[in-house]
């Protein structure tokens, strides 16, 4: 009975590298001693191992998220595990536009730098559902409240340049069917149906990836913007799926897919690597550029999407 099990374990070991080689892991050396970096969803899975070897490297990391208790214990886990003291939480709920205004308020008076800004937190699955701005949650979770955050960051960002913009994104935004006339994702068709949440998904992560190439073009010397898929890693972003959908992911993924260090190292990459300093507007997958959604090169869709995310997020302002 043990060799069998032993034998299965091998067999399932090797299926996990045929499906999700493990690639693209970072190599670089570079320290971050001086460097500010702040993490959206820092608290878990991707974001949590970013947050983690940044800091390891030197930097003082600001991990921002909805969940108060578990980013506290994230910060004592980051602290313990890196020695490095200089890392901490503040709330930001990416949901409430108000959310994200105060906390960028409140980081501009309150941070001199920011040299480093990932926008990774997430979300896949959500019942149909719309925000108190009236946009739907996962669109706003995962496009709309990072793009209002990165432009209410942008003079801090251009002061401390070179400075690097990374944007979580995903393979699925192939996949993506985006309205123009409804980025807010309010009267989409599909907005009841199973699989329309999947499409939701992978609207707000096309949004990801055509928001980088539009913000490339737009930004000044010194920063930069580049977006990644990280891979299928296990994480708790599938936690609005049913539990008992959930419970099959789980073991299926943990079996197959790369666990959340394995799933951060393009984002670390994207961070840190010196070759990459001053390259903007490039798609990553396993620390490599990678083909993407063909639209996003339509420079006049791109520029349309632009305006329209614009006018959405700045009447939030007013």
């Amino acid at each position: 009975m043990i060799e069998r099990s032993a034998s299965n374990h091998d067999l399932l070991v090797l299926l996990k590298i045929w499906l999700e080689p493990k690639t693209g892991i970072c190599r670089c050396e570079t320290r971050l001693d001086g460097k500010v970096a702040l993490v959206t969803g820092g608290n878990s899975g991707i974001g949590l191992e970013t947050a983690r070897d940044l800091a390891k490297r030197g930097a003082r990391v600001i991990i921002a998220s909805r969940n108060t208790a578990k980013s506290e214990q994230a910060v004592t886990d980051i602290i313990a595990t890196t020695g490095n003291k200089n890392v901490e939480y503040r709330s930001l709920n990416l949901c409430k536009f108000s959310s994200v205004i105060n906390f960028a308020d409140d980081f501009n008076k309150t941070v001199n730098r920011l040299d480093i800004l990932v926008n990774n937190a997430g979300c896949v699955w959500m019942p149909h559902r719309t925000s108190d701005d009236g946009i739907d949650l996962v669109m706003q979770t995962n496009h709309l409240g990072p793009f209002l955050l990165t432009n209410l960051l942008m003079d801090k960002l251009i002061s401390s340049k070179p400075s690097r913009i990374v944007i979580v994104s995903s393979y699925l935004h192939n996949f993506g069917r985006l309205d123009l006339d409804d980025i807010a994702g309010i009267n989409t068709a599909f907005n009841r149906r199973l699989l329309g949440n999947y499409l939701k998904y992978a609207n707000s992560k096309l949004s990801n990836v055509l928001w980088m190439k539009a913000l490339a073009k737009r930004l000044p010397n010194g920063v930069t913007v580049n977006a990644l898929h990280p891979g299928v890693v296990t994480t708790d972003i599938y936690e609005w799926i049913p539990s008992y959908v959930r419970k099959i992911l789980n073991i299926l993924m943990d079996l197959i897919f790369k666990n959340a260090k394995e799933g951060a190292q393009t984002t670390i990459h994207l961070c840190v690597c010196e070759e990459l300093t001053g390259f903007t507007g490039g798609y990553y997958k396993d620390c490599k550029l990678h083909p993407y959604h063909k639209i996003c090169d339509d420079v006049d869709f791109v520029d349309m999407f632009w305006d329209k995310c614009i006018l959405l997020t700045s009447r939030k302002q007013n």
